[in-house]
């Protein structure tokens, strides 16, 4: 698989970039290559791109930089792990607010529930 050359772009056309594409742009800068020596491609290849290759580059360590200035501009969307965390961590103060509240613990409250519901079955 041929994978497409990075183009150097200069900071300022960052800025009117959307953060999808920014997000974008940082996940093919991490995909680059180390370095040339572990490459396939040949040298030939390697001096007639005009983008960006690999990691170890003056131009790929501008980019990524300029590129994370940008990003910690933008309002950070929280990730499913980080959502699902948070959702977690408000279900859990909820239910110790519930024990603290009736001074009881969930399966004592389940029992008095369960035994009082068969006693007036009878």
């Amino acid at each position: 698989m041929k994978r497409r050359l990075i183009p150097v772009l200069p900071p300022e056309s960052l800025l009117s970039m959307a953060t999808k594409q920014l997000l974008g742009r940082l996940h093919s800068l991490q995909r680059c290559e180390e370095a040339a020596a572990f490459s396939h491609l040949s040298r030939e290849e390697i001096t007639a791109s005009e983008g960006i290759l690999f990691k170890d580059s003056a131009e790929w360590q501008r980019a990524y930089a300029d590129l994370k200035a940008v990003l910690a501009t933008r309002e950070h969307i929280p990730t499913a792990a980080e959502r699902a965390t948070a959702r977690q961590d408000r279900a859990k103060r909820k239910s110790n607010k519930t024990v603290q509240r009736t001074g009881a613990s969930r399966s004592a409250q389940r029992s008095i529930r369960t035994s009082g519901t068969a006693g007036s079955r009878r």
